[in-house]
């Protein structure tokens, strides 16, 4: 079976060629250096971890449709929390884990300014008729809060994920209505099999970064 955390040619693109860059606080971002020896430290590291998070993805897809009703599936599966992993000693922290897309479902992976600029330059690449990069990496410095980098991978939809990311008129009954009642914003359908359908974000603190404050 192919993975999905492969980047992959698609047609299908207007949907996100009028695609706006979102209103975020301020903050600034670069392509990071390739001399950079973090570059190096962090592509290679965020490289594993997505392998890992994209492998894992599917066998739950398919544990959970083989085990539960389609209702709780989808439920379970679109509740789903992708954290952080427990920090190694002598490796980068992963701070966020994210999957932002021209067209979200989960409110909480609407992309900010530095996603937008990834996200656009994957569809740039397609739109040319190009191959899209495997891996981007940004080093990102968000207003107020501590600089990070950022690792990206374009993912494309499995076949299996079309009972929740195909189209409306193809969605069952009881999918629609359970998305409906917990994405009423949603925007992630009307996909075809192995379409572009955004990116994997792995984030890392910088090095000597001070850790942010805990909010109460």
């Amino acid at each position: 079976m192919k993975n999905t955390v492969h980047p992959v040619v698609f047609a299908g693109l207007c949907a996100v060629l009028c695609a706006q860059e979102p209103t975020t606080p301020e903050m600034k971002f670069a392509w990071a250096p390739a001399d950079d020896p973090m570059t190096a430290t962090v592509r290679s590291a965020g490289d594993r971890l997505i392998d890992r998070i994209g492998g894992s993805l599917i066998v739950e897809v398919e544990r959970t449709l083989a085990t539960k009703g389609l209702d709780e599936a989808v439920e379970l599966l679109h509740l789903k929390n992708l954290a952080p992993p427990k920090p190694l000693e002598g490796k980068p922290r992963v701070t966020a884990i994210k999957m932002p897309s021209f067209r979200v479902r989960d409110p909480k992976n609407a992309p900010d300014a530095a996603d937008f600029a990834a996200l656009d330059l994957v569809r740039i690449a397609l739109q040319s008729g190009e191959a899209p990069p495997k891996i981007i990496v940004q080093k990102v410095e968000p207003a107020g809060a501590p600089t990070e980098w950022r690792v990206y991978r374009p993912i494309a939809v499995n076949p299996k994920c079309l009972l929740c990311h195909g189209s409306t008129e193809s969605l069952q009954p009881q999918v629609q209505r359970m998305l409906e009642r917990l994405y009423p914003e949603d925007k992630a359908n009307g996909y075809q099999a192995w379409e572009w359908r955004g990116l994997i974000r792995v984030s890392y603190e910088a090095p000597g970064a001070a850790p942010a404050a805990k909010s109460n």
